[in-house]
């Protein structure tokens, strides 16, 4: 797939190229971040919400945190009040001018919608930002104030951006989400909003997909992919360890949105008649586990 430059040529579309540069049909594309949390308990599992149904964006399906760029993640305080990353870091990332955003949205969406706190060691300030869970939601109190005023820090050495996937058209909704994936203590246990998100539970990987495949979740091809991708680690420690390293950039090809694994660049069924380049970009290497959806057929929907 490529994209239309102001010159009028067509250029290869990649992981970097610019929100507005890729290939839209009127509907805005809005920035947006996700995040997999992940714990050894005591095998590798991450955590995974059900969306509500009266959801206006993949309502009822199966999907990890996250949510909209919103302006105050974009706060001018944010590079003052960040460690393990400079903002500079996070433009140079990503290839976004506003890459710090994704991540301080990570973060805040984390805790509006499961109920927890990642890059935060002051207790009491995590205690209050899950109690305080709502304003932030509705946008009546600030990340960016709440950690100022307790003279705290978010530390981002611990978040790392993995993948990037953007809306494919025709859809009422499109964003374009950056994918980090954090690693928690095992024992945390979410609470949902109630709102967004009406279901939270821990699960092995490969179980999600076992799921998905017998027809008892919905999901879209951007979860689908990086749960293929985290199934294919034995730990937390090996996973981050990886994700902070990074590998070649992968693209996508999927041959049934929602509805079929992804196959990457080596992968079996890659070339298959049918399949497609998605708005999906990986960089997770892939870990020393098969993945489970190899043997799948990949000519056909899952049921």
């Amino acid at each position: 797939m490529t994209g239309a430059t102001e010159s009028g040529n067509e250029v290869p579309l990649w992981t970097g190229t610019p929100r507005d540069r890729i290939p839209g049909d009127g509907v805005p594309i809005q920035p947006a971040a996700t995040i997999l949390l992940v714990a050894d308990r005591p095998e590798l599992q991450v955590l995974v919400l059900r969306r509500t149904e009266a959801s206006t964006f993949v309502a009822g399906h199966t999907l990890f945190p996250g949510g909209r760029v919103d302006d105050g993640d974009r706060d001018p305080r944010w590079p003052d009040l960040v460690v393990g990353r400079t903002a500079s870091d996070a433009v140079r990332a990503l290839g976004a001018d506003d890459g710090l955003a994704f991540w301080t949205a990570a973060v805040r969406e984390t805790v509006e919608e499961a109920g927890l706190v990642v890059g935060i060691d002051d207790r009491a300030l995590a205690a209050d930002l899950v109690h305080r869970r709502r304003d932030l939601e509705e946008q009546r109190v600030n990340l960016a104030d709440l950690v100022a005023d307790r003279g705290a820090t978010l530390d981002l050495s611990g978040i790392h951006p993995v993948a990037r996937w953007v809306t494919p058209m025709p859809s009422d909704k499109r964003y374009d989400t950056y994918f980090f994936v954090a690693g928690v203590d095992p024992g945390v246990e979410p609470v949902v909003d109630g709102r967004e998100a009406v279901h939270a539970a821990w699960y092995r990987p490969s179980d999600v997909l076992g799921r998905w495949r017998a027809g008892e979740v919905t999901m879209i091809s951007p979860t689908i992919a990086m749960l293929q991708r985290l199934a294919s680690y034995a730990t937390t420690g090996d996973l981050l360890a990886a994700a902070a390293v990074g590998g070649p950039v992968l693209r996508a090809r999927i041959l049934d949105e929602s509805a079929s694994p992804v196959r990457f660049e080596g992968d079996p069924g890659y070339d298959d008649e049918g399949t497609r380049e998605s708005l999906g970009w990986v960089w997770l290497p892939i870990g020393d586990l098969p993945d489970p959806t190899a043997g799948w057929d990949t000519t056909a929907p899952c049921s």
